[in-house]
């Protein structure tokens, strides 16, 4: 399968995620193991210190994560996040934030996956590892 009709896939795969396009989440760039996501910093993400609230942090990365799997899959598969965990290295208190997605290893049944959080200088603010299962067509 081309970059194309993997664009295309994951775009429409990310899409159809009401809660992504509810946080603003966009796709930005997806090739074969890799998917680069960005969502603006919002007052209603912030936890009571004013820094993104580590939940949102870790929906971005995984989305970035998980996204990067995807690309990993035939038509008709697809994957859930089985386990991940995340180091916090800064508090996100940028305007935007960029995740970049990739994967590790992939299997037929598990896809390990990282994904790093970035702000706008470029600084690493956050780094997530995780395993997503794949789940056969039905």
């Amino acid at each position: 399968m081309g970059e194309k009709e993997i664009f295309e896939r994951i775009k429409k795969r990310f899409e159809s995620q009401d809660f992504l396009s509810f946080v603003g989440m966009k796709l930005e760039h997806v090739e074969k193991g890799k998917a680069v996501i960005s969502c603006e910093n919002k007052k209603e993400f912030s936890q009571y210190l004013g820094y993104m609230h580590g939940g949102m942090v870790s929906a971005i990365a995984d989305t970035a994560g998980g996204h990067a799997a995807a690309t990993m899959l035939e038509e008709g598969y697809k994957t859930v996040t089985s386990e991940l965990k995340i180091h916090f290295l800064k508090p996100v208190v940028s305007k935007k934030v960029i995740a970049t997605g990739e994967v590790i290893s992939a299997g037929k049944k598990l896809i390990i996956v990282e994904a790093v959080l970035r702000d706008e200088e470029d600084n690493m603010l956050a780094k997530m590892i995780a395993t997503m299962f794949v789940i056969e067509p039905s």
